[in-house]
């Protein structure tokens, strides 16, 4: 990646699927632009979304043994991923904030230097009810859309 703290473009193709107790799975999908940036050592994924006419930035840390996604903005959320364990995270939506338990199931960063992929399956729980079990597959590659 060069020199620290670099932001190499990168476009981005993300693909969720949302299972909520009891509901049909609801799928999402985005191609946007974004940046990889190598900051002390670790690798972030950084982009933006609008939802509602609204942006969030979602910054995701790269690193099998400390994968983190934080999103400000419209939404405020900390989700930390332990693969086979679970960690204490937060959400907010306006009034609405939660303390969430995040089930990591499944985690795989494969991280070259010019593309990538990140998945995570994982299961998030508020006040011992499970919420929904979410997968997340982000393919990113240096370039622009």
């Amino acid at each position: 990646m060069g020199t620290q703290n670099t932001a190499v473009p990168v476009k981005i193709k993300l693909k969720s699927a949302i299972q909520h107790p009891g509901q049909e799975s609801d799928k999402y999908e985005l191609e946007t632009n974004g940046t990889i940036v190598e900051k002390a050592g670790n690798r972030y994924l950084r982009y933006e979304e609008e939802q509602n006419r609204e942006t969030i930035k979602t910054m995701i840390k790269l690193d099998p043994e400390d994968a983190l996604i934080m999103r400000t903005g419209a939404v405020q959320m900390r989700l930390p991923f332990e693969l086979n364990g679970s960690k204490p995270g937060t959400y907010a939506n306006g009034p609405l904030a939660l303390d969430l338990l995040v089930e990591t199931k499944a985690l795989t960063i494969q991280a070259e230097r010019t593309k990538g992929k990140f998945h995570v399956h994982y299961d998030m729980h508020s006040e011992q009810s499970l919420l929904g079990s979410y997968e997340l597959t982000i393919h990113y590659a240096e370039g622009t859309l």
